[in-house]
């Protein structure tokens, strides 16, 4: 059986960048398993597997634009401190959350405001991946019609998003 759409693959991998080195891999827990076709993995690294066995090995270069995007100038600006109840415990270089939700990282903390960049922390980034296809099998109807493996529609919340 090879690597095509509606079926299960599990996946063992590392991911690397140029500047830390393996920034993630899963090769100490089962196979990672996704439901091909069905955008749960990056396109390019979707395409690369395709046509592939068990115990293949695929290595790509996934460039920052084809991954989590180019660094966006637009994305490091000022807020005002006044918008955190928390502002004295927040950290330069750390991780805050920021009014309407999403997470960005404090660059600066200054005596009224704060400059932040909210840009994913890859941004910017080319993905090194060197991946080892563990498992193919069909997927159910189910797993079709959501996109995802059996066990994460059981662990679904029913949250939007979730399945």
């Amino acid at each position: 059986m090879q690597v095509a759409k509606n079926k299960v693959v599990g996946i063992h991998y590392t991911i690397s960048i140029e500047s830390q080195g393996v920034i993630f891999s899963n090769l100490d827990f089962d196979a990672e398993e996704y439901v091909h076709g069905s955008m749960a993995i990056f396109p390019g690294v979707e395409k690369a597997l395709e046509g592939h066995h068990v115990n293949e090995q695929v290595e790509l270069l996934l460039t920052a634009s084809n991954a989590y995007g180019l660094k966006s100038e637009k994305l490091i600006y000022t807020l005002k401190n006044e918008l955190f109840d928390n502002v004295d415990e927040l950290e330069e270089g750390s991780a805050i959350q920021i009014p309407g939700g999403q997470e960005a990282l404090l660059l600066q903390k200054n005596k009224d405001s704060m400059l932040i960049d909210a840009n994913h922390p890859l941004a910017g980034e080319n993905l090194h991946y060197h991946i080892c296809i563990k498992s193919i099998r069909e997927a159910t109807e189910a797993e079709i019609k959501f996109g995802r493996t059996e066990i994460q529609i059981k662990e679904c919340s029913g949250a939007p998003g979730c399945c």
